[in-house]
């Protein structure tokens, strides 16, 4: 897939996933709903102010009998009610509506009664880069502080994870650092170098993986040659694997607002695909997370099936 609209004909042609949304009175969340119910992606279960949802459907146009509507009291209720639909069975993917990524996320990891597999809790951005005509990952933007070696390893992985369902098969990942060469006064160098020994031994599977790399090497061939570098995965990158999650969200947020690349976001991880998109974000950018996260949960499903 090399596009937004071709993952969404494909989520169209695998079937709607079921969404609950903690906290879904937000317009913009709403809209997207809408439009995937409409295009045959997504059906909403909407946690939060009934009437509230209700009144925003209405401006919609949309009839609230045709989706299920659960009343929950606080920020901290709807994640709770919507975390345990999902343990249920009654949803495939969960979504965060009105309230804190930190009130969203505390449910989904309980030990208990949350929806952990063992997987390290990471967020990966897909974009749409036209100039290339393929989707390029980021990650992580928004979850992980400071990872350390292991959990750019789970990063990794899950990033992974991600583009199979998206039907790159082995994608070619850049360990992103500051510069392309092993430096011991900078660490991040240090666990790119790592990384790639690990994907060579294959402690890393189904990927090309390379590091370090600066960003330009990364993304450019003709900068890599330049610069002197052979790599197998400059100008050819699927994954970028940023060294920190203030890089990645500086990266997501330049992609998106300088850029205006078209973007969507998932958390991985989780035994279903999660949906935390900014509050700020579009209608349009929350539409493509669901279709990011349709064929993600179809893929988990499958796993799951297979074994």
């Amino acid at each position: 897939m090399k596009n937004f609209q071709q993952i969404i004909s494909q989520a169209r042609a695998k079937g709607p996933v079921r969404v609950a949304v903690a906290q879904a009175a937000d317009p913009e969340v709403l809209s997207a709903i809408v439009e995937a119910k409409r295009i045959g992606i997504a059906e909403g279960v909407f946690i939060g102010d009934s009437k509230g949802i209700s009144d925003l459907l209405a401006e919609l146009k949309e009839d609230p009998a045709d989706y299920t509507l659960i009343e929950a009291a606080s920020q901290e209720e709807c994640a709770k009610i919507a975390v345990a639909i999902v343990n249920s069975g009654e949803a495939d993917v969960l979504m965060k509506g009105l309230l804190q990524t930190a009130t969203f996320l505390r449910p989904v990891l309980d030990k208990e009664k949350g929806l952990r597999t063992g997987r390290l809790i990471s967020h990966a951005s897909v974009f749409e880069w036209s100039e290339k005509e393929k989707l390029l990952i980021v990650t992580d933007c928004a979850i992980n502080i400071t990872p350390d070696l292991k959990q750019k390893k789970g990063i990794l992985e899950n990033a992974i994870q991600l583009a199979q369902a998206l039907g790159i098969e082995t994608p070619y990942a850049a360990v992103v650092c500051a510069l392309e060469l092993v430096n011991p006064d900078m660490p991040d160098t240090i666990d790119a170098a790592v990384l790639a020994k690990m994907a060579d031994r294959g402690e890393i599977k189904n990927a090309v993986v390379d590091g370090p790399l600066a960003f330009d090497n990364a993304v450019s061939k003709e900068a890599a040659v330049h610069k002197g570098i052979s790599s197998p995965v400059a100008g050819k990158v699927d994954i970028l694997l940023m060294p920190d999650m203030k890089t990645g969200n500086v990266i997501h947020k330049s992609f998106i607002h300088f850029a205006n690349l078209k973007g969507a976001g998932v958390v991985l991880g989780a035994r279903v695909p999660l949906i935390a998109t900014s509050r700020s974000d579009s209608a349009e950018t929350k539409l493509y997370s669901l279709a990011v996260g349709n064929l993600l949960a179809h893929s988990l499903k499958k796993k799951r099936t297979t074994g």
